[in-house]
């Protein structure tokens, strides 16, 4: 609180968190319905896959995201992108029964006259040349095109640009088996 005028200072916070709850919400939302249709229309295989990868660990389910997440933002001429920012720790989506999906977010500031379209189609077309991979720009009514990618074993991103040419991607990753050794409800 200022002393001398009687008026409470927020805390700076970082550029993901400030200002971006509504714009991370949507495509979290968006993200949500995407893992829900995957996992409908048969767990959170793609079509032709029966369950997820019994090898793989959360941890590196995790560090197999955020590299791909990495990956999309380097999309972008370097000249393009003024920041980036990535988010260290997610929360858990439930595939199934004892299945589950790290989620997590990137963020990086665009410096280049790239059109809201643009950013959505280099955001699905940096990965949907890899085998197994499929994406789409859709429009969103929370604002302008959306792009959503999808990949093997319910892997997802859902990306968009807002107006201050900030991007923002929500992802999930392969579902992986629950160890049962820590809760599902913690961040990881």
């Amino acid at each position: 609180m200022d002393a001398d005028r009687g008026v409470a200072r927020p805390v700076p916070r970082s550029r993901l968190t400030r200002g971006r709850t509504l714009t991370i919400s949507g495509i979290a939302i968006a993200l949500a319905v995407t893992v829900t249709v995957t996992v409908t229309a048969g767990g959170c295989a793609r079509a032709g896959e029966t369950e997820a990868r019994s090898d793989l660990r959360l941890t590196e389910a995790k560090a197999e995201t955020q590299a791909l997440e990495s990956s999309i933002a380097d999309a972008f001429p370097s000249d393009h992108v003024a920041s980036v920012e990535q988010r260290q720790e997610g929360v858990l989506l439930s595939c199934s029964e004892d299945l589950y999906q790290w989620t997590g977010a990137l963020e990086f500031t665009l410096s280049g006259a790239l059109s809201d379209r643009d950013v959505a189609e280099r955001l699905t077309n940096a990965l949907d040349s890899r085998d197994g991979w499929s994406s789409e720009v859709q429009a969103w009514e929370t604002g302008g095109p959306t792009a959503v990618v999808s990949g093997p074993q319910g892997l997802s991103f859902v990306g968009n640009v807002d107006e201050d040419r900030h991007v923002t991607i929500a992802s999930a990753s392969r579902c992986v088996a629950w160890s049962g050794d820590e809760s599902p409800f913690s961040t990881y």
